[in-house]
């Protein structure tokens, strides 16, 4: 017979570097998980309900209509000293409108067109631009410059905030 200490081994130990692969590889499962729940869980939808509130704008609306009166005054000029045709004249005056309303009451109506302006609540406005219509795309060059112009002026001095 053999002998029973031939058929029994001394206890293998492993090296130290393994458990340290182990714990490795144990803190990236958990990191992973970690990261898949954080990435695909709700998030909170920004809505106006939750959306916190802004200080008011205050616009020193006295200055402003100077600022705009001003551009009105020089495209009219341009046109007198010919530097401009009555068309781009009356692009101007269009453009210069549409900014102070923006400038003034935050509304958008320098990328609108006449009938996106047509259903809002700007009444005195769209029918500025509506009257400057006809003038701005007309190739005869046939509108007054200086009427059009009093009509901005109008518009800008008469805008209430």
């Amino acid at each position: 017979m053999r002998d029973v200490s031939e058929l029994m081994y001394g206890p293998f130990y492993y090296s130290f570097i393994w458990l340290i692969v182990g714990i490795l590889f144990l803190g990236l499962a958990v990191t992973i998980v970690a990261l898949i729940f954080y990435a695909t869980r709700k998030k909170e939808i920004k809505t106006i309900a939750n959306l916190k509130p802004q200080a008011p704008k205050v616009i020193d609306i006295e200055a402003l209509k100077a600022k705009y009166l001003a551009m009105v005054d020089e495209a009219e000029r341009q046109f007198n000293n010919h530097k401009t045709k009555a068309s781009t004249a009356h692009q101007q005056l269009s453009l210069i409108a549409r900014l102070f309303y923006y400038e003034a009451l935050g509304f958008h109506a320098d990328i609108l067109t006449l009938a996106d302006l047509k259903k809002s609540r700007h009444e005195r406005l769209t029918q500025t631009i509506e009257k400057y219509y006809p003038d701005e795309f007309d190739g005869l060059e046939k509108g007054s410059v200086s009427n059009s112009a009093e009509m901005a002026r109008n518009l800008i001095r008469e805008q209430k905030v």
